[in-house]
C-alpha cells in the first residue's frame, strides 16, 4: 500500500540508484584522487564528498516504514543518521576513510596559518593581541545592546608625552661654549706603563665602547670585516663621522608627599663627549631633561593586562622620544662643536642609566631575570658568567612569540610580548648599554637589603648586640654615628649606607663565624673597588677577586639557616661589572645618585611651582623659562666675565669665615669637603685666631687629658734645642702657665685618582666636654686619633714605614720666645702600638694602647707630622661591655682594629 507506493516515488528511486553507482565505484575514485594529489584537490572537493557522504541514505534496499518516509525531510532524523554513520558501516564511508588518510591535505586551519606566516602576522590577526580578541568576543557573546558596546568602545584612554628632539639637546651639549675644555671627540687609550701592558679605564672615551664603534672604522679592511661582525646597525660609520655617545636614565617618582599620589617620569639626556665630574653637577646643566613619560594607572583595562600594557606604552614613548636617533645615528649630522669646529656628529645611544626594574623594563624582561645576560633565573646565584643577550636574537624571539609560535627562549629568558624602542637604533646593543647601578644594586642591594640582615642573624645576641655596637662605636668627623643603632632608622639614604659600610665589618668581629666575616669583606671590598673612578687592569682583577671570595664563602648562610638560595638579580649583576666598567667606563660616570639629584630641579621644584592642576603643562612651561635664563646667563658669564655674577636658588652670598674656630663645627658631617685641584701652600691649616685662648696647663691635664704634659713638652723642647740651652722662657713652666689652644686642625690630603682627582680636606679634632648652656645641649668631646711620624727623620721606604696610630689630645702653639720649634702648632697625642700584621679573615691591623713604665706612652709632635686622621675599631669580644659608650671606649677598651674602611 502506501510502503509500496513511497517507494515507487522517482526521489526515491533515483536516491538508490546513485548510492549503488558510489558504492560500485568507490575503489576507482580512490585510485584516480591518489594519482591526481596535489594542488589541484582543493577544499571544495573536500567539502562536497563530505556533503554526499552525510547526505545518502542507507545502502540497505530495505522498504522505508511510513515512519522514516514521514520525516525524510527533517533535522532531527537527519541528524541522527549523520551521529550513527560509521567508518566502515558501508563501503562509501570505508572507501572515504582510506581517502583521508591517504591525502594528508592541509586542513582551513593549515592553510590560514600558512597564509599568516607569510603575512608575518600573528595568530591573533586582524586583532591586535589576545586580550583584544577575548575583548571583541566578549562583547558579542553577552547580552550587551549595540548602544552600549559603542559607549564601551568609546570610553576615553588618552595619555600625554611631553618630549624635546633629542638632536637638539645633542647639538646644544656638544656646541656649548662653557663645555670647550672639558669635551673630547675622539676615543683613546691609555696606559699606566711604557710598555703598554697596564691599560687605565676612566672616561668613556678610554674604554672599549668607543674605540670599537669608531676607531676600528678607520682601520685596514681586515679590521674593517672583523668589527662589522659585531657592530649593532645597518652598517659601519663612515671615516669622518663623530660620535656623540648618548647616555639615557629615567626613573619614576614621586611628586606629592603626603597625598594625591601625584608622580612623574623623566628621561635626562646626557653626551659621553663631556667629562663626568661635569656630568655629575647639575649646576653645569650637562645633563637635559628630554621628556616626561606619561604615568597613568591603565584602570580601563584588566588586572591581568594593565601591567603589560604599561610596559608597551613605555616603549612607545621612548621610541617616539628617540626617533630622530634613527636617521641621525646612519648618516649623521653637520654640528658646530664647543670648539668653534663643524664635525658631522653621529648620536648613538651608548648607556642607559636605571635601577633594576627599570633595567628589566628597558631590555623587555621579568624582574627575576638578568636584564643583560641568558642566566636562568634559576641560576642567579651561582658564580657563572653567561652569554650576553643579542638585540637580532631577542627581536626575533619576541617576533616569533608574537606570532603564536612560542619559542622556548621567550619564557626561558622571562621576556615581555612588547615592541622594544632599540630595535630600530643604529649601532645599539641595549644589553651592554645597562650600566651598573652602585646605589640600588650595591649599597641598597647587595648591602643593606642582604648582606647586613644575613650577617646579623649569624651573630650572637642578633640585631640587638648589632645596635649596641654601632652605639658604641667612637666617633669621627666623616663618619656618621648611628647614636640609636640601625634597627630604628626608618629613612634611608645612599649617605646612611656608606656610613654603615665603614664600620659593619669591624662591628661584626669577635662574635661571627670566620667565614661570615670573610663574605661581609669581600662584600665590602667589591663595593669599594667599585667606586673607583680609575680603574686599571690590577684593579679590576682585584674586583674580580673579591666577587669570586664571596661566592667561595657564602655557604656560611646556608649553614646557619639565613638562606635557601641567592637567586637575587643584584647578587648576580656584580658579575657584570668588570666587562662594563671596560667597555664603558667607570661606574662613578654612571651612577642613579645622579638622576636622583635631578629630580630636585626637573621635576620637584617644577612641580612645586606649578597650582597641582594639570601640573605637567604648568612644570614643562617653568622649565622652559629656567632654561631660557640659564641659557642667557651662562652667554652673559662668556660675554662679560668680569662683570656678569649669578647665584642659583637658596644660595647666599656669605662665606664661611675660617677665622671663627667655632663655625666650623660639624660633628656629624657626612662627607669630607673638598678642595680645588691647587696645591696649598702648607700641608695644614689652623684658624687666625684659637678657639680656646690663654689656656692654663692645669686646664689642659684636667680637661684635655694631657697627663704628662709639663714632662712631656720639656722633653720634646729639649729635643729640638739640642746642643743648646733652653731659652729662659721655656724654662719656668708651671701649671699656671696659659697657651693658644686650637679645637682642629685640617691636613690636605693629596688627590687618589682611583677614589677622587681632587684634593680633600681632612679635619682632625681635640676638643674637651662643653656643658650645656641655656638652650644648648652639653657637647662631648672629640679626641681623634690619627696617622702620624714618630720622628720627622724616619726612614718611608714602605708606606706604612714610621707611621703609627696616636690620638690628638690637645693642639697648641708655643710663644715665639720658645725658640725655632715655635714654627708650628704642636699636637699632644697618647702612642698606640705598632703595625705587625694584619689579621687575616679581615684584612685589619690590631694595635694596643702603648704603655711606658704603666704610664701611656705620650709626645709632642709638629702637626706636620700628622699624615691623616684614622678610625679606630673595638675588638668586642664575643659580646661588648655595656659599660662602653662612644664617649669612653677608646679610653675603656685596650685593644682595637685600624679601620681600613674609611
Amino acid at each position: 500500500g502506501l510502503q509500496s507506493h513511497l517507494m515507487q516515488k522517482l526521489s526515491c528511486r533515483n536516491a538508490l540508484r546513485e548510492a549503488m553507482e558510489r558504492k560500485h565505484h568507490t575503489a576507482a575514485l580512490n585510485t584516480a584522487a591518489s594519482e591526481s594529489l596535489g594542488d589541484e584537490l582543493d577544499f571544495d572537493v573536500f567539502s562536497n564528498i563530505i556533503k554526499e557522504t552525510s547526505d545518502s541514505p542507507h545502502t540497505h534496499p530495505h522498504p522505508l516504514s511510513s515512519a522514516a518516509a514521514s520525516e525524510t525531510t527533517s533535522r532531527r532524523v537527519r541528524v541522527e543518521e549523520w551521529r550513527t554513520m560509521k567508518p566502515g558501516a558501508c563501503q562509501g564511508g570505508l572507501g572515504l576513510g582510506i581517502f583521508l588518510l591517504r591525502l594528508h591535505i592541509k586542513t582551513t586551519f593549515e592553510n590560514i596559518q600558512d597564509q599568516k606566516r607569510e603575512a608575518d602576522e600573528s595568530s591573533w590577526t586582524p586583532f591586535a593581541c589576545k586580550e583584544e580578541w577575548e575583548l571583541a568576543n566578549w562583547l558579542m557573546s553577552t547580552v550587551l545592546s549595540q548602544n552600549a558596546i559603542e559607549d564601551y568602545l568609546t570610553l576615553p584612554i588618552e595619555v600625554e608625552l611631553w618630549k624635546h628632539d633629542p638632536i637638539e639637546c645633542v647639538r646644544e651639549l656638544i656646541g656649548n661654549p662653557v663645555f670647550k675644555d672639558l669635551m673630547h671627540y675622539v676615543p683613546e687609550k691609555q696606559y699606566s706603563d711604557r710598555d703598554g701592558e697596564e691599560r687605565i679605564y676612566d672616561e668613556m672615551w678610554t674604554a672599549d665602547w668607543w674605540w670599537d664603534t669608531q676607531v676600528s672604522n678607520t682601520g685596514s679592511n681586515n679590521v674593517r670585516e672583523q668589527v662589522k661582525l659585531t657592530t649593532y646597525g645597518p652598517e659601519l660609520l663612515p671615516m669622518d663621522a663623530t660620535i656623540a655617545p648618548v647616555i639615557l636614565s629615567s626613573d619614576k617618582m614621586q611628586l606629592s608627599q603626603f597625598s594625591g599620589d601625584k608622580q612623574a617620569w623623566p628621561v635626562y639626556l646626557s653626551i659621553g663627549n663631556i667629562e663626568k665630574s661635569t656630568r655629575r653637577q647639575p649646576s653645569k646643566h650637562a645633563t637635559i631633561l628630554v621628556g616626561y613619560i606619561p604615568v597613568t594607572k591603565l584602570e580601563y583595562f584588566s588586572s591581568s593586562r594593565r601591567s603589560l600594557e604599561g610596559y608597551r606604552l613605555f616603549h612607545s614613548c621612548m621610541q617616539s622620544i628617540l626617533d630622530p636617533l634613527i636617521e641621525a645615528g646612519c648618516s649623521g649630522m653637520e654640528m658646530t662643536c664647543a670648539d668653534g669646529c663643524i664635525r658631522r656628529v653621529h648620536p648613538i645611544l651608548a648607556a642607559y642609566i636605571a635601577d633594576h626594574p627599570e633595567q628589566c623594563l628597558v631590555s623587555g624582561c621579568q624582574e627575576n631575570c638578568c636584564p643583560k645576560c641568558t642566566v636562568p633565573p634559576t641560576k642567579l646565584g651561582e658564580a657563572i658568567y653567561s652569554v650576553m643577550k643579542e638585540p637580532g636574537d631577542i627581536q626575533r624571539i619576541i617576533a616569533e612569540a608574537a606570532r603564536g609560535e612560542r619559542p622556548v627562549e621567550f619564557k626561558q629568558y622571562g621576556l615581555r610580548l612588547v615592541d622594544p624602542f632599540w630595535s630600530h637604533l643604529p649601532h645599539c646593543d641595549i644589553f651592554t648599554c645597562i650600566t651598573p647601578d652602585l646605589l640600588h644594586q650595591l649599597h641598597k642591594g647587595v648591602f643593606k637589603d642582604h648582606t647586613v640582615s644575613w650577617a646579623t642573624g649569624c651573630i650572637g645576641g642578633g640585631a640587638t648586640e648589632v645596635d649596641n655596637r654601632f652605639k658604641a662605636m667612637p666617633s669621627h668627623p666623616t663618619l656618621r654615628h648611628f647614636k640609636k643603632g640601625i634597627s630604628l632608622v626608618s629613612q634611608w639614604t645612599g649617605t646612611e649606607y656608606k656610613n654603615m659600610e665603614k664600620v659593619f665589618l669591624g662591628v661584626l668581629t669577635g662574635a661571627s663565624d670566620p667565614a661570615v666575616l670573610r663574605a661581609v669583606r669581600a662584600v665590602l671590598d667589591f663595593i669599594y673597588f667599585a667606586h673607583f673612578e680609575t680603574h686599571s687592569d690590577n684593579s679590576l682583577s682585584r674586583l674580580n677577586d673579591a666577587w669570586t671570595d664571596f661566592h667561595a664563602n657564602k655557604h656560611v648562610f646556608i649553614e646557619h639557616g639565613i638562606r635557601d638560595h641567592f637567586n637575587i638579580p643584584k647578587f648576580h649583576s656584580t658579575c657584570h661589572y668588570e666587562s662594563s666598567i671596560r667597555r664603558l667606563g667607570t661606574a662613578d660616570g654612571y651612577n642613579t645618585e645622579g638622576s636622583e639629584r635631578l629630580h630636585i630641579d626637573y621635576a620637584k621644584r617644577a612641580y612645586a611651582s606649578s597650582n597641582k592642576k594639570v601640573y605637567v603643562q604648568q612644570m614643562t612651561t617653568w622649565l622652559t623659562r629656567q632654561e631660557a635664563v640659564h641659557r642667557f646667563n651662562a652667554y652673559l658669564q662668556w660675554a662679560e666675565p668680569r662683570t656678569s655674577h649669578s647665584l642659583r636658588p637658596n644660595e647666599s652670598s656669605g662665606h664661611r669665615d675660617v677665622d671663627d674656630e667655632d663655625a666650623v663645627v660639624d660633628n656629624d658631617a657626612d662627607e669630607s669637603d673638598h678642595l680645588g685641584a691647587q696645591q696649598p701652600v702648607s700641608t695644614y691649616l689652623v684658624a687666625k685666631e684659637p678657639g680656646l685662648p690663654n689656656t692654663p696647663v692645669h686646664s689642659l691635664q684636667e680637661d684635655f687629658g694631657c697627663v704628662d704634659f709639663m714632662h712631656t713638652l720639656e722633653r720634646f723642647l729639649r729635643h729640638s734645642s739640642g746642643t743648646q740651652a733652653l731659652p729662659p722662657a721655656a724654662q719656668n713652666i708651671t701649671s699656671a702657665t696659659r697657651f693658644s689652644v686650637y679645637k682642629r686642625v685640617t691636613v690636605h690630603l693629596p688627590a687618589l685618582y682611583q677614589v677622587s682627582s681632587v684634593q680633600t680636606k681632612d679635619t682632625i679634632r681635640a676638643m674637651p666636654k662643653q656643658a650645656p648652656c641655656g638652650l644648648c645641649k652639653a657637647v662631648p668631646a672629640h679626641f681623634d686619633t690619627v696617622l702620624a711620624y714618630e720622628l720627622p727623620g724616619d726612614n718611608r721606604e714602605h708606606l706604612l714605614d714610621g707611621l703609627c696610630v696616636a690620638r690628638v689630645q690637645a693642639i697648641f702653639r708655643i710663644p715665639d720666645s720658645y725658640g725655632a720649634c715655635a714654627e708650628h702648632p704642636l699636637a699632644y697625642v697618647e702612642w698606640f702600638t705598632p703595625f705587625r700584621t694584619p689579621v687575616p679573615d679581615i684584612g685589619m691591623y690590631k694595635i694596643s694602647q702603648s704603655f711606658r713604665n704603666h704610664r701611656r706612652r705620650t709626645s709632642i709632635i709638629p702637626v706636620t707630622q700628622i699624615k691623616r686622621s684614622c678610625h679606630l675599631l673595638p675588638v668586642w669580644g664575643k659580646k661588648m661591655e655595656h659599660s662602653w659608650t662612644s664617649e669612653n671606649v677608646l679610653d675603656e677598651c685596650k685593644h682595637f682594629y685600624v679601620n681600613p674602611y674609611l
